[in-house]
Parts: structure tokens; C-alpha cells; sequence
């Protein structure tokens, strides 16, 4: 059976604005493709943000990491909302704290109108105890001054312009990267573990206008991964 590709926003964003080749083009709501680009292209916009975070990287780490735990148990995620659908995707993940670390990323990388631009969209949301497993000089150095670009591409990761409920997830999924690499999706004969390289999916929540899927890692590829798994 033939490989399906879930083009991840990192590419997809490129391809709408136009970055990579004019010929080409992409569905916001397409998550499958077989379109790539350099790991150096990310979406339009200014990668010069010291306005948008202290010049002082440790600083900034120490301002969004004062909290690295997870307040609530998985299962209890979203338990408290009879009805998630009535929250867009965005709306759905502010409302639970074991997300505040990635949606204050997110917030911080400007990548939240972005978003709010998709008509469908998943989210592999990271918990507070994800961050937590990657090396603090690893996200000080995502925090510098002129880094908003990388900062962008690791986020955009974990965002596919399209709706993929986990059922949709089978172990012939991979999200395509640069240069042939690939994060492979892996699923157990009885799904009770859907991996996204190494981040396993915890919970999953249907909004209005996609899932959220929280992984417990987060993804990061390694410059020499070749279709193996990758994440902390």
C-alpha cells in the first residue's frame, strides 16, 4: 500500500504564501501531499522579534517554563466539557492548563492568526511535561533574539492544515520533512498507542474546526534522521 504523506503547516504555509515554487499550490484543508521544502523556509513574516521576547534568553525561558507540570491527569483532560465541539480548536486548548506552555508559544511566535485563517485544522498539542523533557539550552536558543523562524517551523510541526481524527492515523501515515526525511505515524494492532515519531497521543478532543490530539512529547527532527523517530 502507498505511503500517505501528511504535509505538516511548516510546508503548507510555505506553498499558500508563496515561498516556494509558484507552480505549486495546496488546500488548506489537503493534509496529504507529496510537496517539500528546506527546513530553512518557513511563512512569511518578520523573523526579527526582539519585541516580542526579552533579549535575555534565560529570561524568557524562566517566563514561560515557571511551570512544567501537568495540573490535571490525562483522562481528565476536557472531561469537564460536555460538549467540546461547541469550542474552535484554539478556543479548546486555552481551556485546559496541561497546554499552557505550547498555546503561550504559539501566542509568542504570532503564529495564532495564522491559525485562525485555517477553515480545518489538528493540532499534535505537546503538555507542560513535553517541554519539560527538551534540554532547556535547546528552547533558550528557540527564545534568542532573530530565532523566530525556527521557533515558527517547530510549532508549525505540530499543526496539519486539515482535520485528521485519530482514526485516521494508520501506521502507513508519515508527515513529510526536508531533504526525505520523514516522522512516521505508528499505530498498535489495538490503537491504544498512536505514536507521531516519538510523541504518543494521550488524549484526543473534536472541535469545531478540527482535533486536538495532546502528545506527551515534542516533536523535534535531528538534522541526520532519516525516516526514523524523533522527539523528546
Amino acid at each position: 500500500m502507498r505511503k500517505r504523506t501528511m504535509i505538516p503547516m511548516a510546508v503548507a504555509t510555505v506553498l499558500l504564501f508563496g515561498c516556494a515554487s509558484t507552480d505549486e499550490g495546496i488546500n488548506d484543508t489537503t493534509a496529504i501531499d507529496d510537496t517539500t521544502i528546506s527546513e530553512t523556509e518557513t511563512m512569511a513574516g518578520d523573523t526579527n522579534y526582539e519585541n516580542d521576547l526579552t533579549a535575555d534568553p534565560s529570561g524568557a525561558y524562566q517566563e514561560i517554563f515557571t511551570n512544567t507540570t501537568n495540573p490535571i491527569e490525562y483522562d481528565e483532560m476536557f472531561a469537564d466539557i460536555e460538549n467540546t465541539e461547541q469550542y474552535d480548536v484554539l478556543a479548546l486548548a486555552r481551556t485546559n492548563p496541561n497546554l499552557s506552555i505550547f498555546m503561550t508559544l504559539v501566542e509568542k511566535a504570532d503564529l495564532m492568526s495564522d491559525l485562525e485563517r485555517l477553515e480545518q485544522f489538528t493540532l499534535f498539542a505537546p503538555t507542560n511535561e513535553a517541554f519539560a523533557k527538551v534540554p532547556q539550552d535547546k528552547m533558550e536558543m528557540l527564545l534568542m533574539p532573530g530565532n523566530k523562524a525556527q521557533l515558527m517551523q517547530l510549532l508549525q510541526l505540530h499543526v496539519l492544515p486539515s482535520g485528521v481524527a485519530a482514526l485516521e492515523l494508520e501506521d502507513n501515515n508519515r508527515i513529510k520533512m526536508a531533504d526525505d526525511r520523514y516522522i512516521p505515524v505508528s499505530v498498535d494492532f489495538n490503537r491504544t498507542n498512536i505514536r507521531v515519531g516519538n510523541a504518543l497521543i494521550v488524549k484526543s478532543a473534536e472541535a469545531s474546526d478540527g482535533y486536538i490530539h495532546v502528545v506527551d512529547s515534542v516533536i523535534i527532527p535531528e538534522d541526520d534522521t532519516r525516516d526514523e523517530d524523533v522527539g523528546y
